[in-house]
């Protein structure tokens, strides 16, 4: 009886052994040819569903869209994985959207129009980006119909219209870059909207492209930079000087006299010029007069060949 088992035991792992071998050869001979077209399926360009079924990625492309699996039974719903190919046709089908778009004279929409869209009972034909835009479309939906980020300056869609309505991860994906939204009409306020990451990753900034924004002293203060961040960026003491930076301001920041001194390290006519040797306008200003004393360079020392004196 036991040898009766053992036998029995082999012969069903044979047995098992042999239908995945037929399985396999099965799934192999049925996947060869796309029932589609009834032509060979190559090894790249394909549409393979999780049944093991696959196809030619141009004929699952051009059926009507469909989760299911055309030799399968109508009940089985897997989603095709279509592979890299699938993101490499998607890219190459916007790029000659794009191009397309670029040969084609913008249609301005006006406010009347845009008006009678959004209260028509009727699903209206939305000609442009701003057209997209007003009707929420997401941005990667914007962008499968072939617009870019010059469409939206063309269109001269302002820029608060697109922060306030998408997220700041989606419009940089999207292809939004410094210049677009100068041209848009970008504030100082504005560019808090991004992380430090994103604006130094993603657009790149300086002093140069800030300054472009014709922004103050005042707004630079509110954006809360560091003292690392704002060296980084370009503003050394010759530019935030040419600002307005002083005794008088500088407060704004909230860094500290010491900081202040060791990070942009001025000199002794850069402090003097800048009114930290004002005893009226240092108290005015704010800052702790013992901090000041401990901080500033002593006054015996020259400058341009002459004695300072203290106005304290």
């Amino acid at each position: 009886m036991i040898k009766y088992n053992r036998i029995f035991k082999i012969v069903n792992k044979k047995n098992k052994l042999t239908k995945h071998i037929i399985n396999s050869l099965y799934i192999l001979l049925i996947t060869m040819n796309c029932i589609l077209c009834n032509q060979t399926v190559p090894e790249r360009n394909t549409a393979t569903f999780a049944c093991g079924h696959t196809f030619h990625l141009t004929c699952v492309l051009m059926q009507p869209f469909s989760s299911l699996c055309s030799q399968c039974d109508q009940k089985v719903t897997d989603l095709p994985d279509v592979g890299l190919d699938r993101k490499v046709a998607i890219a190459s089908d916007i790029s000659s959207k794009i191009k397309k778009r670029q040969l084609t004279c913008v249609e301005h929409t006006s406010l009347l129009q845009r008006i009678g869209n959004a209260i028509s009972p009727l699903t209206p034909s939305l000609k442009n980006f701003s057209d997209n835009l007003y009707h929420n479309k997401s941005l990667s939906y914007i962008s499968s119909l072939g617009f870019s980020p010059k469409d939206a300056v063309q269109e001269r869609i302002k820029w608060n219209k697109i922060s306030s309505t998408y997220e700041v991860a989606d419009i940089l994906k999207f292809g939004f870059r410094w210049q677009h939204m100068v041209e848009m009409g970008i504030t100082p306020s504005d560019v808090g909207f991004f992380s430090w990451q994103q604006q130094q990753r993603d657009l790149q900034l300086d002093v140069r492209k800030i300054l472009q924004t014709n922004i103050s002293l005042s707004e630079l203060s509110e954006l809360k930079y560091t003292t690392h961040q704002l060296l980084e960026m370009g503003f050394d003491w010759n530019v935030m000087t040419q600002m307005g930076a002083s005794v008088d301001s500088w407060r704004m920041f909230g860094f500290s006299l010491e900081d202040i001194k060791q990070y942009w390290n001025p000199s002794l006519s850069d402090l003097v010029s800048g009114g930290f040797y004002d005893k009226d306008r240092v108290e005015l200003a704010g800052w702790d007069m013992n901090d000041v004393l401990q901080t500033l360079p002593n006054m015996a020392d020259r400058s341009n060949g002459r004695v300072l004196r203290l106005a304290f």
